[in-house]
């Protein structure tokens, strides 16, 4: 389960997760913000998310990978091995 905090209130992220890792499902619970917000959402967290199941990741990270994603999709499509109608 992912969360993005692009702003507002961290209380509101963190009832989020926590409402998500009480979810049998879900395997883990990660949180999306620039690199302060995440400092503060592993500070805000601490004791009431099981850290060995919060993840966090980097906003910047986040493009990084999609953009190699773009770059890597583009290259395999101009080997012309999938039908276009696919």
């Amino acid at each position: 389960m992912f969360e993005v905090q692009s702003k507002g209130s961290i209380d509101s992220l963190i009832l989020n997760l926590k409402k998500a890792q009480s979810n049998a499902a879900v395997q883990a619970v990660v949180a999306v913000a620039d690199e302060e917000q995440l400092a503060k959402i592993i500070r805000e967290s601490t004791g009431v998310i099981d850290a060995n199941s919060l993840r966090t990741w980097d906003s910047e990270d986040v493009l990084a990978v999609y953009d190699s994603l773009v770059r890597a999709h583009e290259s395999i499509n101009k080997l012309a091995l999938v039908p276009e109608s696919f």
